[in-house]
């Protein structure tokens, strides 16, 4: 039982990514974390045995460091429930839509460990689940960017550590910039894309940096330094909804009863209001942020949708109305 133990906490300890693990690591955190007194030698025979077991593999250097090889499911204990192999069997299947590929590197291990999980379960619907849930999106899917696992490891690294690196970055216009000290201090992820919220060199005030165009990351032996008044949420919330100005009073007209059934079971704001006019018509005013992710949503409905008020955000919508007619009508084949 203990060199059952003792195996089960030294596959615990080796990694999946980057640098292998040592036997003398192992055998000093056997000791000092586990209170388990053996020998070097023990540990190589240890390691050894695992390696036909398990897919772990020496990286061959002087002293050789252990990790797991790269299509290991992962090992852990206790074993996975139904619900926890669901749960990443779907997540795997929906986050790939959503997020770059290189993100989804570290899911990997999970998710084989789930298909083997609900392969083996003695309830065959619990394996026909994942056929029956799908999750759709009512906007406009685009194929995500691919980031490599290195620049993720990296950038990740530097945010979880609070270490500031050095990087070269494609910038909107196709050149090549070098940044001496990039300051990371947030990452989100956004319709596929994810942006590192940080600061440049000298500069105090936080950019969007997107994570697919950083050509290298080396990291540097400098702390970040976050600014007393930051804050992530505000911060996503106020730059990546385009702010245009302050909260208005918007009122609608919608020709259409079911996207009026829709706003009426999800709500613009908590002040929303709804009638029916005469005419069958319905009126909605709800307070909102003026932003252009309204704009765009308001362009959705087409002509389903009538901006009533305010004046000004009228007459953005009857200027665009009046551009589009005329690119139409000079364009008609």
């Amino acid at each position: 039982m203990n060199t059952l133990y003792r195996h089960w906490l030294i596959l615990r300890m080796i990694p999946r990514k980057g640098t292998g693990i040592s036997t003398v690591e192992i055998c000093s955190r056997l000791k000092h974390e586990d209170g388990i007194e053996t020998t070097l030698r023990t540990i190589q025979r240890d390691l050894i045995e695992l390696e036909t077991l398990f897919p772990i593999a020496s990286d061959g250097r002087k002293p050789s460091g252990w990790k797991w090889t790269d299509d290991a499911a992962n090992f852990d204990m206790p074993n996975m429930d139904p619900v926890t192999a669901l749960t990443f069997t779907l997540a795997s299947q929906y986050l790939e839509k959503m997020f770059p590929k290189g993100i989804l590197s570290a899911l990997i291990p999970y998710q084989k460990t789930a298909e083997q999980r609900l392969k083996s379960a003695v309830d065959p619907k619990l394996a026909a689940w994942p056929n029956k849930v799908r999750v759709l999106s009512r906007s406009l899917t685009t194929i995500p960017p691919t980031i490599s696992a290195e620049i993720t490891e990296k950038a990740y690294s530097a945010l979880l550590e609070e270490q500031r690196f050095k990087a070269t970055y494609t910038t909107v216009s196709g050149k090549s910039k070098t940044y001496e000290e990039v300051n990371p201090l947030g990452m989100t992820f956004v319709d596929g894309l994810t942006y590192l919220i940080a600061s440049i060199n000298q500069h105090v005030d936080p950019i969007l940096l997107l994570l697919h165009r950083f050509q290298a990351i080396d990291l540097l032996d400098k702390p970040v330094t976050v600014p007393e008044d930051f804050d992530l949420d505000g911060w996503v919330q106020e730059l990546l909804t385009f702010p245009v100005g302050q909260t208005i009073h918007l009122k609608l007209r919608f020709s259409h009863p079911v996207d009026v059934q829709r706003l009426k079971e999800s709500p613009l704001s908590e002040d929303q209001k709804i009638k029916e006019l005469t005419d069958g018509c319905f009126e909605l005013s709800a307070s909102v942020e003026d932003t252009l992710q309204l704009r765009w949503w308001l362009n959705g409905f087409g002509a389903r949708v009538e901006v009533m008020e305010p004046k000004d955000l009228r007459q953005e919508f009857i200027t665009q109305a009046m551009d589009y007619l005329k690119m139409y009508a000079n364009n008609q084949s």
